[in-house]
Protein backbone atom coordinates (compact mmCIF):
# COMPACT_ATOMS: atom_id res chain seq x y z
CA UNK A 1 0.00 0.00 0.00
CA UNK A 2 3.05 2.29 -0.13
CA UNK A 3 2.33 3.60 -3.63
CA UNK A 4 -1.34 4.05 -2.85
CA UNK A 5 -0.51 6.17 0.19
CA UNK A 6 1.85 8.35 -1.86
CA UNK A 7 -0.84 8.87 -4.50
CA UNK A 8 -3.42 9.69 -1.84
CA UNK A 9 -1.10 12.33 -0.42
CA UNK A 10 -0.60 13.88 -3.86
CA UNK A 11 -4.33 13.83 -4.50
CA UNK A 12 -4.91 15.94 -1.37
CA UNK A 13 -2.77 18.69 -2.90
CA UNK A 14 -5.04 18.98 -5.95
CA UNK A 15 -7.20 21.97 -5.18
CA UNK A 16 -8.65 24.98 -6.94
CA UNK A 17 -8.45 28.37 -5.29
CA UNK A 18 -10.31 31.62 -6.04
CA UNK A 19 -8.74 33.64 -8.86
CA UNK A 20 -9.04 37.39 -8.31
CA UNK A 21 -6.42 38.61 -10.80
CA UNK A 22 -4.82 37.86 -14.14
CA UNK A 23 -2.00 35.44 -13.40
CA UNK A 24 1.27 36.20 -15.15
CA UNK A 25 1.97 32.50 -15.62
CA UNK A 26 -1.30 32.10 -17.54
CA UNK A 27 -1.35 35.30 -19.61
CA UNK A 28 0.40 33.57 -22.51
CA UNK A 29 -2.85 31.71 -23.20
CA UNK A 30 -4.45 33.69 -26.08
CA UNK A 31 -8.06 32.83 -25.19
CA UNK A 32 -9.73 35.77 -23.40
CA UNK A 33 -12.70 33.53 -22.62
CA UNK A 34 -10.42 31.20 -20.63
CA UNK A 35 -9.15 34.08 -18.49
CA UNK A 36 -12.66 35.42 -17.88
CA UNK A 37 -13.86 31.97 -16.78
CA UNK A 38 -10.76 31.68 -14.60
CA UNK A 39 -11.81 34.86 -12.82
CA UNK A 40 -15.56 34.28 -12.64
CA UNK A 41 -16.14 30.51 -12.59
CA UNK A 42 -12.87 29.21 -11.16
CA UNK A 43 -14.69 26.71 -8.93
CA UNK A 44 -16.01 24.91 -12.04
CA UNK A 45 -12.59 24.29 -13.57
CA UNK A 46 -11.79 20.62 -14.10
CA UNK A 47 -9.01 19.61 -11.73
CA UNK A 48 -5.91 17.89 -13.06
CA UNK A 49 -5.15 14.28 -12.10
CA UNK A 50 -2.61 12.73 -9.74
CA UNK A 51 -0.17 12.08 -12.59
CA UNK A 52 -0.10 15.77 -13.51
CA UNK A 53 0.30 16.67 -9.84
CA UNK A 54 3.34 14.40 -9.78
CA UNK A 55 4.83 16.38 -12.66
CA UNK A 56 4.22 19.64 -10.78
CA UNK A 57 5.82 18.24 -7.64
CA UNK A 58 8.84 17.06 -9.59
CA UNK A 59 9.20 20.51 -11.14
CA UNK A 60 9.26 22.08 -7.67
CA UNK A 61 11.90 19.59 -6.57
CA UNK A 62 14.08 20.40 -9.58
CA UNK A 63 13.73 24.12 -8.84
CA UNK A 64 15.21 23.56 -5.38
CA UNK A 65 18.07 21.60 -6.91
CA UNK A 66 18.78 24.40 -9.38
CA UNK A 67 18.81 27.04 -6.65
CA UNK A 68 21.24 24.97 -4.61
CA UNK A 69 23.54 24.44 -7.57
CA UNK A 70 23.45 28.14 -8.45
CA UNK A 71 24.59 28.92 -4.91
CA UNK A 72 27.33 26.29 -5.16
CA UNK A 73 28.49 27.94 -8.40
CA UNK A 74 28.82 31.27 -6.63
CA UNK A 75 25.91 32.91 -8.49
CA UNK A 76 24.02 35.20 -6.15
CA UNK A 77 20.23 34.93 -6.33
CA UNK A 78 18.11 37.71 -4.87
CA UNK A 79 14.37 38.29 -4.50
CA UNK A 80 13.67 34.56 -4.75
CA UNK A 81 9.92 33.84 -5.12
CA UNK A 82 9.13 37.56 -4.87
CA UNK A 83 5.52 38.47 -5.64
CA UNK A 84 4.66 41.09 -8.26
CA UNK A 85 1.51 43.09 -8.93
CA UNK A 86 0.67 45.37 -11.85
CA UNK A 87 -2.43 47.04 -10.44
CA UNK A 88 -3.34 48.96 -13.57
CA UNK A 89 -3.97 45.68 -15.40
CA UNK A 90 -4.71 43.51 -12.35
CA UNK A 91 -1.80 41.20 -13.19
CA UNK A 92 -0.09 39.29 -10.39
CA UNK A 93 2.64 36.69 -10.20
CA UNK A 94 5.90 35.69 -8.60
CA UNK A 95 9.29 35.14 -10.14
CA UNK A 96 11.72 32.36 -9.27
CA UNK A 97 14.50 34.86 -8.65
CA UNK A 98 16.92 37.44 -9.95
CA UNK A 99 20.56 36.62 -10.61
CA UNK A 100 23.29 39.14 -9.88
CA UNK A 101 25.87 38.70 -12.64
CA UNK A 102 28.80 41.10 -13.09
CA UNK A 103 26.91 43.77 -11.19
CA UNK A 104 23.76 43.47 -13.33
CA UNK A 105 20.47 42.02 -12.07
CA UNK A 106 18.65 39.62 -14.41
CA UNK A 107 15.19 38.16 -13.63
CA UNK A 108 15.02 34.44 -14.39
CA UNK A 109 12.70 31.45 -14.27
CA UNK A 110 13.69 27.84 -13.69
CA UNK A 111 12.09 25.19 -15.90
CA UNK A 112 12.61 21.42 -16.03
CA UNK A 113 11.83 19.47 -19.19
CA UNK A 114 11.98 16.08 -20.85
CA UNK A 115 15.12 15.29 -22.89
CA UNK A 116 13.21 15.73 -26.15
CA UNK A 117 11.95 19.20 -25.28
CA UNK A 118 15.35 20.09 -23.82
CA UNK A 119 17.07 19.32 -27.13
CA UNK A 120 14.46 21.12 -29.22
CA UNK A 121 14.72 24.53 -27.55
CA UNK A 122 17.75 26.79 -27.94
CA UNK A 123 16.42 30.32 -28.52
CA UNK A 124 13.49 32.39 -27.34
CA UNK A 125 11.82 31.84 -30.72
CA UNK A 126 11.80 28.09 -30.01
CA UNK A 127 9.62 28.89 -27.01
CA UNK A 128 7.43 31.48 -28.73
CA UNK A 129 6.72 28.96 -31.51
CA UNK A 130 6.86 25.88 -29.29
CA UNK A 131 5.16 22.64 -30.18
CA UNK A 132 3.32 22.64 -26.85
CA UNK A 133 1.18 25.40 -25.42
CA UNK A 134 2.97 25.47 -22.08
CA UNK A 135 6.22 26.38 -23.84
CA UNK A 136 4.54 29.37 -25.50
CA UNK A 137 3.37 30.66 -22.12
CA UNK A 138 6.90 30.98 -20.74
CA UNK A 139 8.07 34.07 -22.72
CA UNK A 140 4.91 36.02 -21.86
CA UNK A 141 5.40 35.29 -18.18
CA UNK A 142 9.06 36.37 -18.09
CA UNK A 143 8.35 39.38 -20.31
CA UNK A 144 5.79 40.64 -17.80
CA UNK A 145 8.39 40.44 -15.04
CA UNK A 146 10.85 42.36 -17.21
CA UNK A 147 8.26 45.06 -17.84
CA UNK A 148 7.08 45.26 -14.24
CA UNK A 149 10.62 45.46 -12.92
CA UNK A 150 11.90 47.73 -15.71
CA UNK A 151 14.57 45.22 -16.75
CA UNK A 152 15.90 44.99 -20.29
CA UNK A 153 16.93 41.33 -20.19
CA UNK A 154 16.26 38.07 -18.38
CA UNK A 155 16.73 34.35 -18.92
CA UNK A 156 15.29 30.88 -18.52
CA UNK A 157 17.38 28.17 -16.92
CA UNK A 158 16.25 24.78 -18.24
CA UNK A 159 17.26 21.50 -16.62
CA UNK A 160 16.98 18.12 -18.33
CA UNK A 161 14.96 15.84 -16.05
CA UNK A 162 16.97 12.76 -17.09
CA UNK A 163 20.58 13.89 -17.51
CA UNK A 164 20.52 16.92 -15.24
CA UNK A 165 22.06 19.03 -18.02
CA UNK A 166 21.51 22.79 -18.08
CA UNK A 167 20.60 25.20 -20.84
CA UNK A 168 20.11 28.96 -20.56
CA UNK A 169 17.85 30.84 -22.94
CA UNK A 170 18.05 34.63 -22.84
CA UNK A 171 15.21 37.00 -23.61
CA UNK A 172 15.28 40.75 -24.31
CA UNK A 173 12.24 42.69 -23.19
CA UNK A 174 9.63 42.46 -25.96
CA UNK A 175 7.41 45.55 -26.06
CA UNK A 176 5.19 44.20 -28.86
CA UNK A 177 4.52 41.03 -26.89
CA UNK A 178 3.95 43.18 -23.82
CA UNK A 179 1.38 45.36 -25.62
CA UNK A 180 -0.45 42.27 -26.84
CA UNK A 181 -0.50 40.82 -23.32
CA UNK A 182 -1.70 44.04 -21.69
CA UNK A 183 -4.49 44.41 -24.26
CA UNK A 184 -5.57 40.87 -23.39
CA UNK A 185 -5.57 41.73 -19.69
CA UNK A 186 -7.67 44.85 -20.36
CA UNK A 187 -10.18 42.79 -22.36
CA UNK A 188 -10.45 40.27 -19.52
CA UNK A 189 -11.00 43.03 -16.96
CA UNK A 190 -13.74 44.61 -19.10
CA UNK A 191 -15.63 41.34 -19.51
CA UNK A 192 -15.36 40.57 -15.79
CA UNK A 193 -16.64 44.05 -14.90
CA UNK A 194 -19.49 43.88 -17.44
CA UNK A 195 -20.43 40.27 -16.65
CA UNK A 196 -19.98 39.23 -20.28
CA UNK A 197 -18.29 36.20 -21.82
CA UNK A 198 -16.29 36.43 -25.08
CA UNK A 199 -16.26 33.81 -27.80
CA UNK A 200 -13.82 30.86 -27.53
CA UNK A 201 -10.80 30.74 -29.82
CA UNK A 202 -11.37 27.13 -30.99
CA UNK A 203 -7.67 26.24 -31.27
CA UNK A 204 -6.83 22.60 -30.46
CA UNK A 205 -3.46 23.48 -28.88
CA UNK A 206 -5.32 25.32 -26.13
CA UNK A 207 -8.86 23.94 -26.18
CA UNK A 208 -8.01 20.25 -26.05
CA UNK A 209 -6.38 20.57 -22.63
CA UNK A 210 -8.49 23.42 -21.23
CA UNK A 211 -10.00 22.96 -17.80
CA UNK A 212 -13.12 24.80 -18.96
CA UNK A 213 -13.80 22.70 -22.07
CA UNK A 214 -16.86 21.20 -20.39
CA UNK A 215 -18.31 24.71 -20.16
CA UNK A 216 -17.43 25.85 -23.69
CA UNK A 217 -18.20 22.69 -25.63
CA UNK A 218 -21.91 22.26 -24.75
CA UNK A 219 -22.52 25.66 -26.34
CA UNK A 220 -20.79 24.49 -29.53
CA UNK A 221 -22.42 21.06 -29.70
CA UNK A 222 -25.94 22.36 -30.29
CA UNK A 223 -29.06 20.20 -30.58
CA UNK A 224 -28.36 18.07 -33.65
CA UNK A 225 -26.19 15.49 -31.90
CA UNK A 226 -26.31 11.70 -31.98
CA UNK A 227 -26.01 9.99 -28.60
CA UNK A 228 -23.82 6.87 -28.78
CA UNK A 229 -24.64 3.97 -26.42
CA UNK A 230 -22.02 1.48 -27.67
CA UNK A 231 -18.51 0.93 -26.27
CA UNK A 232 -17.27 4.14 -27.96
CA UNK A 233 -17.01 6.07 -24.67
CA UNK A 234 -14.93 3.25 -23.12
CA UNK A 235 -12.60 3.18 -26.12
CA UNK A 236 -12.13 6.95 -25.91
CA UNK A 237 -11.44 6.72 -22.17
CA UNK A 238 -8.79 4.10 -22.91
CA UNK A 239 -7.24 6.26 -25.63
CA UNK A 240 -7.01 9.17 -23.21
CA UNK A 241 -5.27 7.00 -20.59
CA UNK A 242 -2.67 5.99 -23.21
CA UNK A 243 -1.79 9.57 -24.26
CA UNK A 244 1.11 9.95 -21.80
CA UNK A 245 2.69 6.71 -23.07
CA UNK A 246 2.28 7.78 -26.71
CA UNK A 247 3.85 11.15 -26.02
CA UNK A 248 6.80 9.54 -24.24
CA UNK A 249 7.24 7.11 -27.14
CA UNK A 250 7.27 9.95 -29.69
CA UNK A 251 9.78 11.97 -27.68
CA UNK A 252 12.18 9.05 -27.23
CA UNK A 253 11.75 7.97 -30.87
CA UNK A 254 12.70 11.50 -31.96
CA UNK A 255 15.80 11.41 -29.74
CA UNK A 256 16.83 8.06 -31.23
CA UNK A 257 16.41 9.41 -34.77
CA UNK A 258 18.57 12.43 -34.03
CA UNK A 259 21.23 10.33 -32.34
CA UNK A 260 21.67 7.66 -35.03
CA UNK A 261 21.44 9.77 -38.20
CA UNK A 262 24.63 9.54 -40.27
CA UNK A 263 26.03 6.61 -38.24
CA UNK A 264 26.16 3.35 -40.22
CA UNK A 265 26.78 0.83 -37.43
CA UNK A 266 26.21 1.34 -33.72
CA UNK A 267 26.38 -1.10 -30.82
CA UNK A 268 24.44 0.23 -27.84
CA UNK A 269 24.11 -2.27 -25.02
CA UNK A 270 22.17 -5.20 -26.45
CA UNK A 271 21.03 -3.18 -29.47
CA UNK A 272 22.71 -3.17 -32.88
CA UNK A 273 21.61 -0.23 -35.03
CA UNK A 274 22.41 0.14 -38.71
CA UNK A 275 21.51 2.79 -41.22
CA UNK A 276 22.36 4.26 -44.59
CA UNK A 277 21.36 7.23 -46.68
CA UNK A 278 18.69 6.59 -49.29
CA UNK A 279 17.37 8.76 -52.07
CA UNK A 280 13.76 9.41 -52.93
CA UNK A 281 12.85 10.65 -56.38
CA UNK A 282 10.67 13.71 -56.65
CA UNK A 283 9.12 15.58 -59.55
CA UNK A 284 8.86 19.35 -59.55
CA UNK A 285 6.05 19.87 -62.05
CA UNK A 286 4.65 23.18 -63.33
CA UNK A 287 1.44 24.23 -61.60
CA UNK A 288 -0.66 23.93 -64.79
CA UNK A 289 0.34 20.28 -65.17
CA UNK A 290 -0.41 19.56 -61.52
CA UNK A 291 -3.88 21.06 -61.95
CA UNK A 292 -4.50 18.91 -65.02
CA UNK A 293 -3.95 15.67 -63.07
CA UNK A 294 -5.47 16.80 -59.81
CA UNK A 295 -7.92 14.41 -58.15
CA UNK A 296 -10.26 14.88 -55.21
CA UNK A 297 -10.95 12.12 -52.71
CA UNK A 298 -13.11 12.05 -49.61
CA UNK A 299 -11.99 11.21 -46.08
CA UNK A 300 -13.50 11.60 -42.63
CA UNK A 301 -11.68 14.05 -40.38
CA UNK A 302 -12.53 13.56 -36.73
CA UNK A 303 -12.15 15.88 -33.74
CA UNK A 304 -12.42 14.44 -30.22
CA UNK A 305 -12.88 16.68 -27.20
CA UNK A 306 -13.87 15.80 -23.66
CA UNK A 307 -17.02 17.65 -22.57
CA UNK A 308 -16.91 16.84 -18.85
CA UNK A 309 -14.23 17.52 -16.29
CA UNK A 310 -12.26 14.70 -14.71
CA UNK A 311 -8.78 13.35 -13.99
Amino acid sequence: MIVEKILETKAKRIKQYPVKSNRASEMGIPCVRYHVLNRTRWQEKALHGVETQGIFDLGNDFEQIVMRELAEAGIQVIEQQRSFEWREYNITGHIDGKALIDGVVYPFDVKSSSPYVFKSINTINDLLNGKYGYLRKYPTQLNLYLLMGEHSRGFFLFKDKVTGAYKEIWMDVDYDLGEETLQRAEAVNRHVADGTLPEPINEPMWCDTCGYAHICLPEQIGRDVEIDTTELAEWLDKLESLKPAVREYEEIDEMVKRTVVGREKILAGEWFVTGKWQERKGYDLPEEIKQKYQTISRFWRKSIKKVKGGD
